[in-house]
């Protein structure tokens, strides 16, 4: 069974060579007999469709494309010449209507004068008739060819369109992977080695922190490959994410969350808000001062997203290091590739808080179906 595309196109070009060959069967009726016009018509389909693709598929990828201008002008000129070779011997030694005169208006009963009925006379005007048919031929087999020019260069134009649309969205599927791929870690060599360190210390929290990550690994690895994940799978690594953070330490840290959603269904990229949430947390310090504190709020409906999420600053300098954090050009690049311009992000910041604030229009032709 042939592809769906490909299909189509013969779809398209039988449709148009049907099309053709009636308007050519009216055209021709109007001066000649209905089984001549026929011929004629047939004739000039099957000449007409050869020559285009002959044209399309050997003559222009083998010498035009390849800018050897002088030899397709010589084989399109010798072309036209045997085209019209053709036409001649069909009309004249093959023309199975021979014997058939025309019936058609300006055909029907030719008045000749006294001087017309002279025998040299006749055969000048069958002369100028035929070659005056062989011009017209000639002018049809021309602008097939130019319009088999045009088909191409259009094609080719739909190819390359194709082709750049196609690298372009390789190229951004890539990027995506390699803006998730910065994320996660950093924080997930700490988590490790916080582990580790309650482990040898045999804390009780140790088991429910690997259990934590144990989720978090699981969602990262098996479920963020596609390309939108329901909200209900991203708040439970978030909320996985908030749990370990809070066994890090003996007393409860300073936490608070608000979350309202309409449909545990709806679907957003993976790891679309956690950036947020690490930074947060690792800005505030929170692990060490109990005067810090994170508070975030998320409203999620099928046409809008609203995050807003702020921390306290540490009052002393805080030196980011190298490998830690997530940069804002990374989260403002991935938002740029997912929602171009259906998304506002502000940040805020003074002496003691920093705020973040993103909203998003859901409304994305893009996004799919709940």
């Amino acid at each position: 069974m042939l592809p769906k595309f490909l299909q189509k196109t013969i779809n398209i070009h039988l449709l148009a060579w049907v099309s053709y060959f009636i308007i050519l069967l009216l055209f021709y009726s109007n001066t000649v007999n209905v089984k001549l016009a026929y011929y004629w018509a047939i004739q000039a389909v099957v000449l007409h469709s050869s020559l285009f693709y002959l044209n399309t598929i050997v003559l222009i990828p083998k010498f035009l494309d390849k800018k050897k201008y002088t030899t397709y002008l010589f084989t399109i000129l010798l072309l036209v010449f045997v085209s019209i070779a053709i036409i001649h011997l069909a009309n004249t030694h093959l023309n199975p209507m021979a014997g058939i005169s025309p019936q058609g208006r300006s055909f029907s009963k030719p008045i000749l004068t006294d001087e017309a009925r002279n025998i040299k006379n006749l055969e000048r005007i069958k002369t100028v008739r035929f070659a005056g048919r062989l011009l017209r031929h000639s002018y049809s087999i021309i602008a097939i060819l130019l319009l088999s020019i045009v088909y191409k260069m259009i094609q080719e134009n739909i190819r390359k369109e194709k082709k750049e649309i196609s690298l372009q969205n390789a190229y951004l599927v890539n990027e995506m992977k390699f803006l998730k791929s910065q994320m996660n870690p950093h924080f997930l060599f700490n988590s490790l080695n916080n582990i580790y360190a309650l482990v040898q210390l045999k804390d009780d929290s140790a088991p429910a922190m690997l259990m934590h990550l144990s989720n978090m690994l699981r969602y990262m690895l098996y479920e963020c490959n596609d390309e939108y994940v329901s909200i209900e799978k991203e708040m439970n690594y978030i909320n996985n994410y908030v749990e370990l953070q809070q066994l890090k330490t003996k007393k409860k840290q300073n936490i608070k969350t608000n979350v309202r959603i309409d449909n545990k269904s709806i679907p957003i990229p993976p790891l679309l808000l956690i950036p947020f949430i690490e930074n947060s947390f690792k800005h505030s310090i929170i692990e060490q001062s109990d005067k810090a504190w994170v508070s975030f709020q998320l409203e999620l409906t099928a046409e809008r997203l609203h995050f807003k999420i702020s921390n306290s600053k540490p009052k002393q300098i805080f030196y980011k290091d190298k490998t830690g954090g997530i940069g804002l050009d990374n989260i403002r690049r991935r938002l740029e590739l997912l929602y171009t311009n259906n998304y506002d992000l502000k940040i805020f910041e003074d002496q003691e808080t920093y705020i973040v604030e993103l909203i998003i229009n859901m409304k994305n032709d893009e996004m799919p179906n709940n």
